[in-house]
This record gives C-alpha cells, structure tokens and sequence, in this order.
C-alpha cells in the first residue's frame, strides 16, 4: 500500500463553470480538511474562480515531538514550536511533499496540466505548499502560503529545481500573528527571493487585477495585514482570489 493511499481529502467546486483549473489547499498542524472547508467554499464561490475545483487533504495524525508527544494532524513533525530556531523534520517534510506530488500528478493524469494547478494551505500547510514548489519537477502555476514559513530555509538553493524560480509565490501574513511573527515571516520571504533570484514586493493595499496585468505576478508577494492573527481574513481571501484569478482564468 503506497502512502497516498490512506490521505483522505475532499472536493469543493466547481460551483459556476467547467473545471478548468485545481487548487491544493493544505491545513494546518491539528485542523483537517473539514476546517478548511469554509475557506474552499469563499473561494469557490469568488465570481473570479467559478471555474476551479479545489482539492482539501487531511494530514495523517501523528506524535507531535514539540507538543509532549500528543497525537494530532500533522503534515511532518514539529520538534518544537519555536519556529526560529527549532531542528526541523526534513524526512517528514519531504515525505509529505510527495504525498502532495502524488494528488498533483492524479490532477495531471485526469486531464489536468500543472500548470492550471496551484498549491497553497494555512501555517504548516502553507510551509508544505512552499517546499512542494520548490522541489516540483513540473511548472506549476503558483503557490500561496498564508501565516506560514519557509522550510529548511537554510537548504533552499540546494533543494529548490531548476523551475522554482519561475513559480510565483502569495504570501500573507497577519501582523498580529503570535504564532509566526510577521518581521521574522517577512525577513524569511525576502531571504528566500535572495536564493531564489527573484524579485519581492511589500504590499498592504488591496489587490487589483490591473496591477497584476500591468507589472505580472511572478516572484514573492508579500501581503501584510494590520489586524490579523493567525488565521485568514477576508480581506486576505480577497487579495488571494485576484492573485488565483490571474494565474489561473476561465478558459470557459
């Protein structure tokens, strides 16, 4: 039995048009794809993505090193949660990439090019979408990542293919975040346009379409929010569903 076999997920969309496009959107430490469905719905239900179907995994429970050793959802193991500092589980991380390597290439062999896919999720989510962009070995359209991190961050130029630097990168981020504080998030992300030779951008006003079609979309956005913890607001769905549009539109 191969270890996709047991990563249960469901399906939200597409609720308007045909299915032209996926998203991945990946939970994070302790939730499962059930607590993210509110999420996919907005997303879904954006007049922008009637046209997307997006695809919730759940993390197989396992012992948590950095939490006593109690047993919960996780994507890899967190040996502490001092996200700064703390040894990082790079089996499980790349582990888990395959796992995510295994529902983008059942997309592929539906029908789906990767190219009209996109992998994103919340904090250890969002950590996974960013690393299975990096290694992928095929064109992604995207990747976003919300109050999350940079994995292996100190391995990035030696992990990262070839086509990374072509994949362009959302990242929001809460200034209230207490869990993964937005100067530490927001140095990793200019750190990480550093390895990976691409530009970033700092941004705190509201997303619009004629901005992407006039200055493109490829490097790191990174999207502040004054009043946001660590979580998802609306307003940061918003942004995230011009960002996907753009990316990804309806071939009708």
């Amino acid at each position: 039995m191969s270890d996709k076999s047991y990563l249960k997920y469901n399906t939200v969309g597409p609720f308007y048009h045909r299915h032209t496009a996926t998203i991945i959107l990946l939970h994070g430490l302790g939730d499962s794809a059930q607590g993210m469905h509110v999420t996919a719905n907005k997303l879904s239900l954006h007049p922008l993505l009637g046209h997307v179907k997006v695809i919730l995994p759940s993390a197989p429970a396992r012992s948590i090193t950095g939490i006593g050793g109690k047993v919960m959802p996780s994507w890899f193991d967190c040996m502490s949660l001092d996200i700064a500092n703390r040894l990082e589980d790079e089996p499980g991380l790349f582990k888990a990439a395959g796992w995510i390597n295994d529902i983008i290439a059942a997309e592929r062999r539906s029908g789906m090019p990767s190219n009209r896919i996109i992998v994103g999720g919340l904090s250890q989510g969002g950590a996974l979408a960013l690393l299975t962009g990096l290694i992928t070995v095929e064109p992604l359209a995207g990747v976003f990542i919300l109050s999350a991190y940079v994995p292996l961050r100190k391995k990035v130029k030696s992990i990262s293919t070839n086509i990374a630097t072509d994949i362009p990168i959302f990242w929001g981020h809460g200034k209230c975040d207490a869990q993964v504080n937005h100067d530490f998030a927001m140095a990793s992300a200019r750190q990480l346009t550093v390895d990976l030779g691409v530009r970033f951008q700092a941004k705190e006003k509201a997303l619009v379409r004629e901005e992407l079609e006039k200055n493109g979309a490829h490097g790191i956005r990174f999207h502040s929010y004054a009043t946001l913890g660590h979580w998802i607001a609306p307003e940061e769905l918003d942004d995230l569903a011009v960002w996907i549009a753009h990316l990804l539109p309806d071939t009708k």
